[in-house]
């Protein structure tokens, strides 16, 4: 072989390795089931910016718990396994505790209150959650969040004799029923299905279409009629692997991954009202409010919101809320 079809080789296994560097994959976890909304909204927006970066950038979503709970989903972050994860507010907590107070129940009125709050504080989480080494690359929401019960539970009082699940990582449903003087059944996501199946517990709280989507709304029969919350959501990537593409790339990513996920949350927020529909169908009951309970949740919602500052954001930040909601 001569020396110039030697230095010709050469180049062409420089050009395949440049090439191959430059294709990086995002690994992004998230507890939402196969064939959901959440998915088909993710598997449309990671063709698109294959699309818009030559595929250059690739996103590979893993659903469904496969890589476990919320929790495991952070520390494989952490430590390098994932690039991303798509979260409730559990596992937002634990990556910017500024976030929940979002999540805070009663807090919002309806879904306009919220996007009112999430536009006037744009700036204030993306450079949060960018301090804490992390790129929020959009919202997107579960839905109201009601009481979902086997038995018919029309008081707090009432409430007080039932077996309540809470999510083990969610300080707030935990806050919030202690405060209302019930003992939580703390368990992690994948083990509440299988509780209500045993009758460990026998209320839990959900977003109709979350409810349906994990299959929990078959082992239940009432519904409180108002909701205690708007469950939140959101998508992150790391800083370090966000800092990795280039400025054209991460523009991209950024411009459509907001994109689909405001083409998400107005889909979710549809997809609850019909989930609602079809639970009441179903034979669900919805229960009424009463007048005192109503002024004791959003008491206690007040008192818990308030009793998060300063652990979990600063009273500015809840001033802030209050004041743009």
């Amino acid at each position: 072989m001569t020396p110039r079809i030697l230095a010709l080789s050469f180049s062409f296994l420089l050009l395949g390795a440049s090439t191959a560097r430059a294709e990086t994959l995002l690994k992004i976890a998230t507890v939402a089931p196969r064939g959901s909304i959440w998915m088909r909204v993710f598997n449309k927006m990671k063709k698109k910016i294959a699309k818009k970066t030559g595929g250059e950038v690739k996103l590979r979503f893993y659903p469904g718990q496969v890589q476990g709970d919320e929790r495991d989903v952070v520390r494989k972050m952490r430590t390098g396994q994932l690039q991303g994860g798509s979260f409730t507010a559990v596992g937002l907590s634990q990556i910017n505790r500024e976030a929940l107070v979002l999540q805070m129940p009663r807090m919002f009125p309806n879904a306009a209150s919220l996007d009112k709050v999430k536009k006037g504080m744009k700036a204030d989480f993306d450079a949060s959650f960018a301090k804490r080494g992390y790129i929020l690359l959009g919202w997107s929401e579960v839905g109201p969040v009601h009481l979902f019960s086997q038995k018919k539970v029309a008081t707090i009082k009432e409430l007080r004799k039932q077996r309540v699940w809470a999510w083990s990582d969610d300080p707030i449903s935990k806050a919030m029923m202690r405060t209302l003087g019930i003992k939580p059944r703390a368990l992690g996501l994948p083990q509440v299905y299988p509780a209500l199946n045993t009758g460990m517990i026998n209320v839990v709280m959900n977003s109709p279409l979350g409810a349906m989507a994990l299959q929990w709304h078959t082992k239940v029969k009432y519904m409180l009629a108002e909701p205690l919350a708007i469950g939140i959501g959101a998508t992150v990537i790391t800083k370090k692997a966000f800092d990795k593409l280039s400025p054209a790339h991460q523009k991209i990513l950024v411009a459509y991954a907001r994109k689909y996920h405001e083409a998400l949350t107005k889909r979710i927020r549809r997809d609850n009202v019909k989930a609602l529909a079809a639970l009441k169908a179903a034979g669900i009951q919805l229960i009424p409010l009463s007048s005192d309970d109503r002024k004791a949740y959003n008491g206690a919602a007040a008192k818990v919101a308030r009793s998060f500052v300063p652990r979990y954001y600063p009273q500015a930040v809840l001033n802030k809320v209050l004041r743009l909601r």
